[in-house]
C-alpha cells in the first residue's frame, strides 16, 4: 500500500472523494467535511454521533423532590403511554427511544429541521411535540429539555432498548404503572 497522499507518513487504507486517492483513518477524520463526504461509508452525519446520555439532565433525586419537575416528567409520559393507547398499544420501546431523541434535537439541541425513520415516528414526535407546545408553553426550555435528558438518560427507557429483552415492551409498561392511562 502506499503512502497516505496527505500526511505522507502513513499507509493510505481509505479511498477518499476528496483526494480521489487511498489515504490514513486520521487524515480521513481530519479533513471530512458534509457536502464533499457525503456519501462515503466513513462519514457520519453529526445526528448519527450525538450523544444523548450526555445532555444536561436533573438527578432523580432532584426531580423527586420538585413538584414542578415531575408534572413535566409525568405530562411528557403520559403522552407516550396515550400514543401508545392510541395505536392499540403496539409500540416498541425502540420507536418511543427515537421519538425521544427526535424531541431532544427540537429542544436541546435547538434542530429547526427533524428527520424521520417512519411514519409512526413522526406521528409520535408530532403528537409529543404538540403536547409539550400546548400544556408546557410556561416552562423553560432549559427546564424542559432537562427533564427529557433526564427521562432518557436516567429512565428505564434506554436501558431496555439496549438490553434487548424479549419483552420489547418493558420501558412502556413501567410508565403505564405511574400514569393515568387505563390498563385493559
Amino acid at each position: 500500500m502506499a503512502k497516505c497522499p496527505v500526511c505522507d507518513s502513513r499507509k493510505g487504507k481509505r479511498k477518499c472523494l476528496i483526494q480521489d486517492a487511498f489515504i490514513c483513518s486520521l487524515c480521513c477524520g481530519q479533513i471530512r467535511a458534509g457536502d464533499k463526504c457525503e456519501g462515503c461509508s466513513f462519514f457520519k452525519d453529526s445526528k448519527v454521533v450525538r450523544n444523548y446520555k450526555q445532555l444536561p439532565h436533573f438527578s432523580l433525586s432532584r426531580v423527586s423532590n420538585d413538584r414542578e419537575l415531575q408534572n413535566i416528567a409525568e405530562l411528557i409520559e403520559t403522552a407516550i403511554c396515550q400514543f401508545d393507547e392510541g395505536h392499540n398499544r403496539a409500540l416498541d420501546d425502540k420507536l418511543v427511544l427515537g421519538i425521544m431523541e427526535l424531541l431532544l434535537d427540537k429542544y436541546a439541541f435547538n434542530d429547526k429541521e427533524i428527520s424521520y425513520q417512519n411514519d409512526l415516528e413522526e406521528q409520535g414526535f408530532r403528537f409529543l411535540d404538540q403536547t409539550i407546545e400546548k400544556d408546557l408553553k410556561n416552562c423553560s426550555s432549559e427546564d424542559l429539555s432537562k427533564v427529557m435528558g433526564t427521562i432518557y438518560r436516567s429512565g428505564t427507557i434506554y436501558r431496555s432498548v439496549i438490553r434487548h429483552t424479549g419483552r420489547r415492551r418493558e420501558y412502556l409498561e413501567f410508565i403505564r404503572g405511574f400514569v393515568n392511562i387505563p390498563l385493559r
